[in-house]
């Protein structure tokens, strides 16, 4: 009964892919240490000295991004997204070596910041020709919507039983990640490349790939949309995979316990959201729909540069993890339904690009603001951006209809 239950919720419309698709995405959202990885970072090296490292990560992690959809269109999105899933469990493991060297963590957390790069866009764009492949596309925005019902869901188990073990042993949140991304990287290993829009690889091919990310996003019809829809994940990559979100739990008064805690409480009302991704999207449109989002993000950002409110701080981590989770969904489904399959993968990571590329030095300037205690004024500059964002995406909206 309950596992016919869980096909009706998660139907994988007769393609093993999208069923393996579910089951990687939530193994690879299982972060037991999502609310206070930073606070034990900052165990062994000070704020300031980790946003360098971090934002030379972060560099590193975008030279990979481009190439790895190039690479994931030409080579195959299996091997691509198996090697990030395998990065991220290295990685974890890492972590646990703290205590011997901070260089040991500093290249943990790059080599899990370059895993991302190779999973980008790769495994959504594996499972969108696999539904293609059986003329069942159409189906994609609720397959879309259900998986990240299923990241969101790994995110709030995980986060649950991580601030439990951070009172047990502050390694203990690590360990757990690590073993469970090993069971992601197994997972990846039951897809099978779809056939269509297949292409050998070569230099020149591969260059003419790594263009065409750019061309999307820039001269053709979608670049009225890469402003929007980047900004938005931008700032929702930075609050949310990043050390702004600690440290914003911290300041509304939150600890390594706590702050689990909320984020688990927090993205259950995600969950049920994009859970039914599909049905809202029908029924708001995207104009409405998007518009929303953008600006539930921006008062969530300006109530933290106000407040350091415990309740309101709830309230603000509710609407950025809402907001943040629907423009995953949204921006997937808007970005595939204007770029040709054979080229889905690098366009998708073209975009988490610009998504990333700003991070690199917000970081290092975010870790200047918590020395002045004066992070507030990160966090109304991101309301305004976003406040724009709703201008520009109406008008895009406008001239697309």
């Amino acid at each position: 009964m309950i596992i016919d239950r869980l096909h009706r919720s998660f139907p994988a419309y007769g393609d093993s892919n999208v069923f393996w698709f579910y089951v990687v995405t939530f193994l690879s959202a299982s972060w037991f240490q999502i609310g206070n990885w930073f606070l034990f970072v900052l165990l062994f090296m000070s704020a300031q000295d980790f946003a360098i490292a971090e934002s030379v990560a972060f560099g590193l992690g975008l030279l990979l991004e481009i190439p790895s959809g190039a690479i994931a269109d030409l080579l195959g999105r299996k091997r691509t997204v198996a090697a990030g899933l395998f990065l991220q469990s290295l990685g974890s493991f890492l972590f646990l070596l703290a205590d011997v060297s901070v260089a040991i963590l500093v290249i943990g957390n790059t080599i899990i910041i370059a895993s991302f790069a190779l999973r980008s866009g790769s495994l959504e764009a594996l499972v969108y020709d696999s539904l293609k492949e059986k003329k069942l596309e159409k189906h994609y925005d609720d397959v879309i919507g259900k998986s990240l019902g299923l990241n969101i869901a790994g995110n709030v188990i995980a986060a649950l039983i991580g601030g439990f073990l951070w009172t047990v042993s502050v390694y203990l949140p690590w360990a757990l990640t690590a073993i469970i991304f090993v069971f992601g990287f197994l997972a990846t290993l039951k897809l099978h490349e779809p056939s269509i829009d297949s292409e050998k690889f070569s230099l020149q091919s591969f260059i003419k790939q790594s263009k065409q990310g750019f061309y999307y996003l820039f001269k053709s019809s979608f670049k009225k949309y890469t402003y929007p829809l980047a900004i938005l994940a931008g700032t929702f990559l930075a609050w949310e995979a990043g050390i702004i979100r600690v440290v914003m739990g911290e300041e509304f008064g939150y600890d390594g316990q706590t702050i689990n805690y909320l984020i688990s409480a927090t993205m259950l009302v995600s969950f049920f959201a994009v859970h039914w991704f599909s049905k809202l999207r029908k029924k708001a449109g995207d104009t409405i729909g998007y518009s929303s989002i953008l600006l539930m993000s921006a008062l969530s950002w300006l109530i933290a540069g106000l407040t350091d409110s415990l309740v309101l701080g709830a309230l603000v981590f509710a609407m950025m993890s809402l907001s943040g989770s629907l423009s995953d969904a949204w921006n997937s489904v808007i970005l595939n339904e204007h770029v040709h399959s054979k080229n889905r993968a690098t366009a998708i990571s073209t975009l988490q690009f610009l998504v990333q590329l700003p991070y690199v030095l917000v970081v290092i300037y975010f870790g200047s603001l918590i020395a002045a205690d004066n992070t507030s004024l990160y966090y109304v500059g991101s309301a305004l951006l976003l406040l724009i964002a709703v201008g520009v995406f109406i008008n895009a909206e406008k001239s697309d209809s």
